[in-house]
């Protein structure tokens, strides 16, 4: 049986905690991947949301989307998706069937700096 040197053993040693951090910093960066696709998902979920329901924002959707992310890494957007639901709460499902004058929510910048926590 052969022997193993210190410095063998010392070298394996440091290439196993090299490659546990290596590892440690990849799980976390791919979590932090993941927490980002889990937000942009919730936040053109309700982007999709405010246009079914014809909440209408002086922003385009793509905007929208962007400070709905923002909202959502600040831990605002339960709080959006509370108001959305309260400011057209009957306009579940499709509501093309509504002009946009006669749609809840058909404010403008007061409606968005609220939900958007420009307002407090």
């Amino acid at each position: 049986m052969q022997k193993i040197s210190s410095q063998k053993i010392a070298q394996v040693l440091e290439d196993a905690q090299n490659k546990l951090l290596s590892l440690t910093s990849e799980r976390d960066d791919l979590a932090q991947k993941v927490a980002m696709m889990e937000r942009h998902g919730e936040a053109s979920k309700l982007a999709s949301v405010m246009h079914v329901k014809g909440i209408r924002m002086d922003t385009d959707y793509g905007d929208l989307v962007d400070e709905l992310e923002k909202a959502a890494e600040d831990g605002r957007l339960p709080i959006i998706k509370e108001a959305v639901d309260m400011v057209a709460p009957n306009m579940g499902g499709m509501s093309g069937s509504l002009s946009s004058d006669e749609r809840p929510g058909n404010g403008g910048t007061s409606f968005e700096s609220y939900i958007l926590g420009d307002v407090g």
